[in-house]
């Protein structure tokens, strides 16, 4: 699903979720019943996820009045069908002892059950509670903090939820029959996406941020269908002005945007959360 494109995820102590039996707690999510019933039924349906998880157990737990108690905002792009897959797996799965790429296509699969296709990074991100990089392979690496002294990430909040599987199919049918958007993303969109990464970790951030630049152009020219309409004109400002750029996040479509700038004091004409 990722296109052959790298990534690189990296959890963020601002947003959280877990189990609970606690049904009056603050944070508490209203629909989780429906949505861990749903849950059971796609594992009991998929053969790759049988005899992965203690279904009994969590049939019974749900039974008690099982729920889930988060912070992150639903359809927004942060993961939040990430984290109910990671703590489901961590309270119910029979063992634990898989390889890095061997958990990613198991929790893949079970997030596919809000998503219907998932590369698995969010819940595998959120499960391991460390940095996760796709190139090649899937790995935890190590990252510094060390960015912050050349620019600043913030989160846009364009306060449209939206929905993750149709924004996915739409992107995969572009991307399989617009021949014309398919050489730009395998020849444009793709490489400048991986270079990113690949000065990111290495620490030469001066470069990271010319490059977020470029990849933020690249979204607004060819990808507009996933930015809503009253936010191009944000996106254009950003990258007139050099001060700051955007980026769609996730599936896009409105939840969050991110946004990298060099200057934590600059003038932004939105209310942003700065990470």
């Amino acid at each position: 699903m990722n296109k052959g494109a790298h990534a690189l995820a990296i959890p963020h102590d601002a947003f959280y979720g877990k189990l609970s039996f606690d049904k009056q707690h603050s944070l508490y999510l209203e629909p989780s019943a429906q949505i861990l019933e749903k849950m059971i039924a796609h594992i009991e349906k998929s053969p790759l996820l049988q005899g992965i998880y203690h279904l009994e157990k969590l049939k019974a737990d749900l039974e008690m009045d099982l729920c889930f108690h988060m912070n992150i905002p639903i359809g927004y792009g942060l993961g939040s069908s990430g984290a109910i897959v990671a703590s489901i797996f961590e309270q119910y799965a029979l063992k634990k002892d898989f390889t890095c790429p061997e958990l990613k296509r198991i929790l893949g699969e079970t997030e596919g059950v809000f998503h219907g296709k998932s590369s698995g990074l969010d819940p595998l991100v959120s499960y391991l509670n460390q940095p996760v990089l796709v190139s090649d392979s899937t790995e935890v690496v190590e990252t510094e903090m060390q960015w912050r002294n050349d620019f600043e990430i913030f989160l846009f909040d364009t306060k449209q939820a939206r929905k993750t599987e149709p924004l996915v199919e739409a992107f995969l049918k572009k991307s399989n029959e617009n021949e014309a958007f398919a050489k730009v993303l395998q020849d444009e969109i793709l490489p400048v996406n991986n270079g990113i990464i690949e000065s990111f970790l290495n620490n030469t951030h001066g470069h990271t941020m010319h490059e977020i630049g470029k990849l933020s152009r690249l979204q607004f020219e060819y990808m507009q269908e996933l930015i809503l309409p009253q936010h191009l004109d944000y996106f254009l400002l950003g990258l007139a002005s050099k001060e700051y750029f955007l980026k769609i996040c996730g599936a896009g479509g409105g939840g969050f945007m991110l946004g990298f700038t060099k200057d934590k004091q600059v003038k932004l004409p939105f209310e942003v959360i700065w990470l």
